[in-house]
C-alpha cells in the first residue's frame, strides 16, 4: 500500500513500518505515536523527515502494526 498524505501516516497503528520512496529508501517504524529510525540514537524521532518526505515522494507500508 502506497501513501502520500500525512493523515494516512497518522492513521497507521503503532508498530507499523514504512519505507520512504526517496533515493535513500529509509525505513521508519511508528512507536508510541512517533516515527523512529532504528539506526538513529534512542529517543531521536524522525517525524519531520517522515512527514515531509512522504508528502514529497510517497511511502510504502512494509508492515502494519496492531492496535491494543
Amino acid at each position: 500500500m502506497n501513501i502520500t498524505m500525512i493523515r494516512e501516516l497518522d492513521e497507521l497503528p503503532d508498530g507499523s513500518a514504512v519505507e520512504i520512496l526517496d533515493k535513500r529508501g529509509s525505513w521508519v517504524i511508528k512507536l508510541l505515536g512517533d516515527w523512529v529510525d532504528l539506526n538513529k540514537p534512542v529517543g531521536a524521532t524522525q517525524n519531520v523527515y517522515t512527514y515531509v518526505n512522504t508528502r514529497r515522494y510517497g511511502a510504502r507500508v512494509i508492515g502494519r502494526g496492531t492496535e491494543q
